[in-house]
């Protein structure tokens, strides 16, 4: 066979072996591209006064959830006039507006933060209520504020009782929210729990961080549940660096540890208990 019908014979050839792989190549790839599946969700434009807070409970999606859905870097980011995408939702709904405290409940909270430690007669009941609230038996979605150790627990303290848990840290260790919520109040004082902030919850539950030295957020902002709040300090009545951490429902101190995770103390104390 000469040169030039090997290259006739080698083209033709390879123009055959196209037009064969030709019926091999699936029907999919000459149909066009399907559409991608739209996420189901609603859009919700804010209005004046509605905190991301506010949004999450009305929808029942985390504000973390709403914060990633929609790219923000903060739950104080939310502007009015926004179109808020929110993820599974099915409909627009009402969404009321954040209202601040009046000023008696004002005065009534910022009395109440006088001292942590309260008249044993005045005290809350630590055994079962005879009416279960609407939360009990429930896992509460809840964090602790900052690593430590508890130096002081929920209780009787001599003739007084302590409303809640005194955690021991270095001054300035950062304090983060327990749950999302809303600042309730955020005030610098150095009488009874010092710097303080009080954040309310859904369910009637509100937490307190007292004798902060920092306190970086604002009432009336919505914060996501680990964000920080402010710093570990010793103000007002205290005795050296810690966190008086409070869990109040309707007002009244609970004792807070048997709704927080296990510590790896108490995780490994829990393994070595099985193991025997």
């Amino acid at each position: 066979m000469r040169n030039g019908d090997r290259k006739t014979f080698g083209c033709g050839a390879l123009l055959h072996l196209l037009i064969a792989s030709l019926f091999f190549i699936p029907f999919s790839a000459f149909a066009s591209p399907a559409q991608k599946p739209q996420k189901q969700g609603v859009y919700h434009t804010v209005t004046k006064g509605v905190t991301l807070y506010r949004i999450s409970l009305a929808y029942k999606v985390p504000i973390a959830k709403l914060i990633e859905a929609n790219g923000l870097s903060s739950p104080s980011a939310l502007k009015v006039g926004r179109s808020l995408f929110i993820p599974g939702a099915k409909k627009v709904l009402h969404v009321e507006p954040f209202v601040p405290l009046s000023s008696l409940e004002r005065k009534d909270l910022e009395r109440s933060l006088e001292t942590e430690d309260k008249p044993v007669a005045g005290a809350p009941s630590i055994e079962r209520p005879a009416e279960k609230p609407p939360w009990f038996g429930k896992e509460l979605d809840i964090i602790w504020p900052i690593q430590g150790k508890v130096n002081s627990p929920f209780g009787r303290r001599g003739k007084r009782f302590h409303a809640g848990i005194d955690i021991a840290s270095p001054s300035y260790q950062e304090v983060k929210t327990a749950m999302d919520g809303e600042i309730l109040l955020a005030r610098g004082s150095q009488k009874g729990y010092g710097n303080v902030v009080v954040i309310g919850h859904d369910l009637g539950f509100s937490t307190i961080y007292g004798h902060m030295n920092v306190i970086i957020a604002k009432e009336g902002e919505a914060v996501r549940q680990g964000q920080a709040i402010g710093g570990v300090g010793s103000t007002g009545k205290s005795t050296g660096p810690h966190l008086h951490f409070e869990l109040r429902h309707d007002g009244r101190p609970l004792d807070p540890r048997p709704l927080l995770p296990m510590t790896i103390e108490e995780l490994l104390k829990k393994a070595s208990q099985r193991k025997k």
